[in-house]
């Protein structure tokens, strides 16, 4: 995973990360009358007087639950710099939705040129370039904005454009109402409500068309840790089109393999997160601050957390809390909490210490686990279940009720 998704998995949750792209469609010389209704959602009662950032918040979530059938577009731009190196991309995506699970998005960028399709039943990945596709029966992949995130890319992408923005009610206390102003959007200077949220470390800016409250810009700076230490993270995310009553066919959301293309069982595409969900754990073993030798194998028959973090970094000092809540709630029943740092054994336990965990910390000094579950930013969790399947897999700072959520996932 690079930088860039750990930047779109911050979208939404305010400490998520995401990934995206897609091809540009802008449509030129569009006419004010279809201009204002590609932006036209049920109307919400105007503000009587100055608005209220807390109200405008409420009323980008309203919009944002209510949709179903849309077409979106839009151009993230991304920039990230890790310890050692700087890196920067352009990537445009394309989103469609219809309801019942059927979405449909083409990802653009660098490299990238990809299509996924899902017609609420089976989810289709395709790369042109190299003539592959993967497809998967996983049941309906969310298609309300209100649906729970998924770790797949598809998800994560309907999260980033639709999901999150839904969401934003619940920071109307960290808004800030910075004034109106105009954005750009499709020839045309569009008024705006410009707002600031500030979120454990995060500053994300708004700009809200004032009618629809549909958001047409949107940027983001974080400082995160990574396994290389930490990362600061920014991006830009300007939409082209929007079309909150979109028509398609049926047959928009299902997918043909072209001639010649190979089915593989993932695309495995550099810059594409891998998705673990579904896969076998299998086994592995490690030291415990008191070199008791650990076995993921012992707890076969048990859900298990496997969180990875580091104790100099700041979203996992604020996620241990909850992992160690989880470890007290679940203590002596059918769930173990495991979780791995790769400092050296005297630095974890002293911190474990001084901060009362009693969670079961494991050290991976040559980091072969984290290498094994490709873990390069933290906090990262996987939930594992009794047959050792991997259920969840998470990146990022998550709220309490995600994570337990997760965990519940387990033991299901």
């Amino acid at each position: 995973m690079t930088g860039f998704e750990v930047f779109r998995k911050l979208k939404g949750k305010a400490a998520a990360w995401v990934c995206g792209k897609t091809r540009n469609r802008r449509i030129a010389g569009i006419k004010a009358a279809l201009f204002l209704g590609f932006l036209a959602v049920a109307p919400l009662p105007p503000f009587s007087a100055s608005p209220d950032a807390g109200e405008i918040l409420r009323k980008v979530s309203s919009a944002y639950s209510r949709l179903q059938d849309y077409h979106i577009v839009a151009v993230l731009r991304e920039n990230a710099v890790v310890p050692g190196t700087t890196s920067s991309r352009r990537s445009v995506i394309t989103l469609d939705a219809a309801g019942a699970g059927r979405v449909r998005m083409t990802l653009t960028g660098g490299s990238s040129n990809l299509l996924f399709v899902s017609d609420g039943g089976t989810t289709w990945s395709y790369a042109p370039a190299r003539k592959e596709y993967s497809e998967r029966e996983m049941g309906a992949v969310p298609a309300g904005p209100g649906a729970q995130e998924q770790n797949d890319l598809l998800g994560q992408m309907q999260d980033l454009l639709v999901g999150h923005f839904g969401r934003l009610w619940k920071l109307k206390n960290a808004v800030t109402f910075k004034g109106s102003t105009e954005v750009q959007f499709q020839g045309r200077k569009v008024p705006c409500y410009h707002i600031v949220l500030h979120w454990k470390g995060l500053t994300e800016q708004l700009w809200i068309e004032k009618s629809s409250f549909l958001v047409l810009r949107e940027t983001e700076i974080h400082l995160m840790g990574t396994a290389a230490g930490l990362t600061y993270v920014s991006g830009a995310l300007d939409v082209t089109e929007i079309n909150a009553h979109a028509t398609h066919a049926r047959s928009f959301f299902t997918f043909t393999p072209p001639a010649g293309a190979r089915r593989v069982l993932a695309l495995e595409l550099p810059g594409v997160p891998e998705d673990f969900v579904g896969s076998p754990a299998g086994d592995f073993t490690l030291p415990d601050v008191a070199g008791r030798q650990v076995s993921l194998s012992g707890f076969r028959g048990k859900t298990v957390m496997l969180s990875f973090w580091a104790t100099w970094c700041t979203p996992c000092r604020e996620e241990l809390p909850t992992v160690e809540k989880i470890y007290e709630q679940y203590k002596g029943k059918n769930v173990v909490v495991l979780a791995v740092d790769d400092e050296n054994q005297a630095t974890v336990r002293s911190f474990l210490k001084d901060h009362h965990y009693d969670f079961t910390a494991l050290v991976d000094r040559r980091r072969t686990l984290f290498k094994k579950f490709v873990v390069h930013y933290i906090p990262t969790v996987f939930v594992i279940n009794g047959k050792g399947i991997i259920v969840r897999h998470i990146v990022g700072l998550e709220s309490p009720e995600q994570l337990l959520d997760a965990v519940k996932a387990g033991e299901e």
